[in-house]
């Protein structure tokens, strides 16, 4: 038998075929290139949040790294070096800190010995500005405008090659006034109160890189993604020492999560292209199974006519594809600046509005629509290879398999809207996805981006407004506190405009007298974690003179007990805390559990020393050596806000206030944490600042803000909010898209349908009601997807990648705003086809028309 080479035949129908059906066509290639559209447009758009993501991190974080260690011994270095995973290792060590200035006592500020690779690698991306160079000499140092500001020399505009002298304390606690002179001033994100210092500095400066306090190893690796498992079996590989331990960075920790949920979004929207591209493609085949069947009939076999839909579908999808590449080139790099422009976002606030760009999206893009017009096709096409010239000729859509229906109950116009929604459920179901899918996936998306708004970013681990702390109580010298929160001060700020409550902290000195119980137990525990020498060479010193190893007594207010509960796994008695019982103690990183030390003792002691212990000006307080009282310990904390200003080595011991001031009248407010009656209230912030920048101890107050975390954490973010509202905004207008395509298509081909009923009677006012009652059963269809199925996929998108742990929720507006919008559209896109199908001629012409 001889071949017979058609297909130079097919390719002239299938061009033919599509030229004639230059509607339906139309409606194809628009079907395929919103599909290329929308996912162009999202993993565009969708990089560009990545970006800033990963940026956001960075400038968080202070510099570009993976996992940071704490101390580092020789053996552990060298596998470090020859595991092949680590890119690179950068050192940045601490090397003691300044503590006072001429012109401020209290300023704390760290040092800090960056390597090479810390500092030209890790640590670049998160500067904005360097001037001059990191320093050299020993005396040399690189610091900020805020780290100078910090030690009170705003006024006195230093720079490079300026001198000033500082009391410095080194590693042993040694104590001296140094020249340091400015090498360089850099500005950026991180840590801004440090002073950078030269090899040479460090050199003399008490510590080793092997110090758990000095030692900090930050590491880069060459895979992206790790699992917890890979995680674990890294940190276990290290055989870390008791005190040493490794953190992973957000990504790094986090990275499969975090893809696997952005994988999630993404495979919504590839369903979404799917849904659409199938809808109009089996509405086309539906329409032109006569035309399939007549060409049967002069002899063209079901693989030709397979070869024929494939043509087509080539032809319609390549110019489909390119149209949509085009389109979501201009809307990813254009529009969507344009609109964040247009809602408000100024680039001072923002930055400038970037979209990233790889040119893998193109390739990707190209495959899955392809894959997706593949996948979408088939259905179509073995519908069409299916039916015979027979069926062809007096083919009509036929729904269900009841021939025979009871006359049903209820409004009529109700059950006619119901029965077409039923009477074929594959087409009812692609419609209520299709618009289910794009408003779900703007549901996650919305919430995603509400959890990582700046207010909710700095909500979720600060619950106060603003934290006032007294800088005084950090001089290790007990004589130079000052109580500058107590007493006219704390009333006057409870008096202040805005202000709803202020809880103070207060704090006494105390020792922890030995027992051989819970004291040496803690103790020898300390040891074993913190310290560098045995617990046994200390021992008898601390029998004999606790005084030397002094702590704080910590009194909160009822208010505050309701904070700490949340950090106790415990649970503690009220009444018997408030009255002074029971205790809980700050764990200090101790591998200790509640049940190691619940139900024990504590003994404090009031500090009977004022000044330096063991130095020759200290006085001994005779009245204080009498003064104990004892707790029965609740439980443990890791709440660092209970600490008292510094921490020793017996625990820190939080009890209610009302116990601190009847164990004795030498207490200090440490810290007052001050809540407004509106959050975020910058009036009332402004209030606050001016009251204590109108003390005559304006120096040494400090204060976390959530109002400056807050901006601290919108620059760090750049556009990332924006570009998300972008990706959002995208793909809600791409499911109303999908929707309108599939209704249309939906509509014209019930168009015989439709006249047959206004040929018995419909009037066009119960048309349009019946078209209304459709739209409405779609969206409450949809709308209920959206709230069980969406919400739970969204729920287990956001727990993937809640590294922060925030609490979920959904924001109320937004989501309210999309429910009326979808059944504004539902009802609108009906009524407006309906009228269109109207007017397309008189009843007996749309009855007798042949699609």
């Amino acid at each position: 038998m001889l071949a017979n080479n058609n297909q130079g035949v097919i390719r002239r129908m299938a061009r033919r075929s599509l030229a004639s059906s230059r509607r339906r066509t139309v409606i194809m290639g628009l079907a395929v290139a919103l599909s290329a559209f929308m996912l162009f447009s999202v993993f565009t758009v969708g990089i560009t949040w990545f970006h800033m993501y990963h940026l956001q991190n960075i400038r968080l974080a202070g510099g570009d790294f993976d996992a940071v260690m704490y101390g580092m011994t020789e053996e552990q270095r060298e596998k470090c070096e020859e595991n092949p995973d680590i890119d690179r290792i950068g050192i940045a060590a601490v090397a003691g800190s300044v503590l006072s200035t001429d012109y401020d006592n209290t300023v704390n500020v760290g040092c800090i010995w960056a390597d090479d690779v810390y500092w030209n690698d890790i640590m670049a991306p998160a500067r904005t500005q360097v001037k001059g160079s990191y320093p050299r000499e020993e005396n040399e140092v690189m610091l900020t405008q805020g780290a100078l500001e910090t030690c009170g020399f705003e006024d006195m505009g230093l720079g490079i090659g300026d001198t000033f002298r500082a009391l410095w304390q080194d590693g042993q606690g040694n104590q001296m006034e140094r020249e340091f002179r400015i090498s360089g001033i850099w500005e950026g994100y991180g840590s801004q109160n440090e002073f950078y210092v030269s090899k040479a500095f460090y050199d003399q400066c008490g510590y080793q890189l092997s110090e758990v306090a000095s030692g900090r190893y930050f590491m880069t690796f060459h895979r992206n993604f790790w699992t917890q498992e890979e995680q674990t079996a890294f940190i276990d590989s290290m055989d870390l020492e008791k005190q040493q331990n490794i953190f992973f960075s957000v990504e790094a920790g986090y990275s499969i999560p975090i893809v696997l949920g952005l994988g999630g979004i993404a495979l919504v929207t590839c369903l979404c292209a799917c849904l659409l591209i199938y809808n109009i493609l089996y509405l086309s085949v539906a329409g032109n199974v006569r035309y399939y069947g007549l060409l049967q009939t002069i002899g063209m076999t079901g693989r030709q006519i397979r070869a024929l839909m494939g043509r087509q579908s080539v032809l319609v999808g390549g110019a489909g594809i390119a149209a949509g590449l085009l389109l979501g080139t201009g809307v990813s790099f254009f529009l969507i600046p344009s609109i964040i422009r247009f809602l408000g976002v100024r680039a001072k606030e923002a930055g400038a509005i970037e979209i990233s760009f790889h040119p893998a999206v193109f390739l990707l893009t190209i495959l899955l629509t392809g894959a997706t017009v593949w996948i979408g096709s088939r259905k179509p096409v073995k519908l069409a290879v299916c039916v015979s010239p027979i069926e062809a000729a007096g083919y009509r859509p036929v729904y269900g398999g009841k021939s025979v229906r009871k006359t049903g109950k209820g409004r009529l116009l109700w059950r006619l809207a119901l029965q077409q929604l039923t009477k074929d459920k594959r087409k009812s179901a692609v419609i209520i996805l299709s618009l289910a899918a794009g408003f779900s996936v703007f549901l996650c998306l919305v919430t995603m981006i509400q959890s990582q708004g700046p207010r909710t970013y700095v909500s979720n681990f600060m619950d106060q407004d603003m934290e006032i702390d007294n800088e005084t109580m950090a001089r290790a010298d007990n004589r130079q506190w000052k109580d500058i929160l107590g007493g006219d001060f704390l009333e006057r700020l409870s008096d202040t405009e805005g202000v709803s409550r202020v809880s103070p902290v207060l704090a006494a000195q105390i020792t922890v007298p030995w027992e051989p119980d819970f004291a040496d137990m803690w103790m020898r525990e300390f040891y074993d974690m913190w310290m560098y020498i045995p617990y046994e060479d200390d021992l008898q010193e601390y029998k004999e003179h606790p005084e030397n190893f002094g702590s704080f007594l910590v009194g909160i207010t009822e208010s505050d007990f309701d904070y700490l509960t949340d950090f106790v796994d415990a649970e503690i008695d009220r009444e018997d805390f408030l009255a002074g019982k029971t205790c809980v103690l700050y764990r200090n990183s101790l591998e200790l559990t509640d049940a190691d030390v619940m139900g024990k003792t504590v003994t404090c002691g009031e500090y009977p020393v004022e000044g330096l212990a063991g130095e020759a000006d200290a006085v001994l307080n005779e009245e204080a050596l009498g003064n104990t009282c004892s707790f029965e310990i609740a439980g443990l904390t890791d709440e660092s806000y209970f600490t008292g200003p510094m921490l020793g080595c017996p625990p820190v011991v939080i009890v209610s206030e009302q116990a601190v001031r009847e164990f004795t009248d030498r207490y200090y407010v440490s810290k007052a944490a001050v809540q407004y009656k509106e959050s975020y209230d910058e009036e009332t912030e402004s209030a606050v600042l001016s009251l204590m920048d109108a003390s005559p101890d304006a120096k040494d107050f400090s204060y976390t803000s959530r109002i400056r975390e807050a901006e601290t954490v919108k620059s760090a973010q750049g556009n990332m909010m924006e570009v998300g509202i972008g990706v959002a905004a995208v793909l809600a207008f791409i499911g109303i898209l999908n929707y309108i395509n599939t209704v249309i298509g939906n509509i014209q081909s019930r168009k015989r349908e439709l006249a047959a009923l206004e040929s018995i009677g419909m009037t066009d006012r119960q048309m349009r009601r019946m078209l209304v009652m459709e739209g409405l059963l779609v969206a409450a269809g949809s709308l209920l997807l959206v709230g069980t199925l969406g919400l739970g996929v969204t729920y287990v998108i956001y727990q993937s990648m809640n590294y922060m742990g925030a609490e979920f929720y959904v924001p109320l507006w937004p989501v309210a705003g999309m429910a009326v919008f979808a059944v504004f559209i539902c009802v609108l896109v009906p009524l407006a086809c309906g009228r269109a199908l109207m007017r397309g001629g008189s009843i007996v012409e749309r009855i007798r028309a042949v699609e």
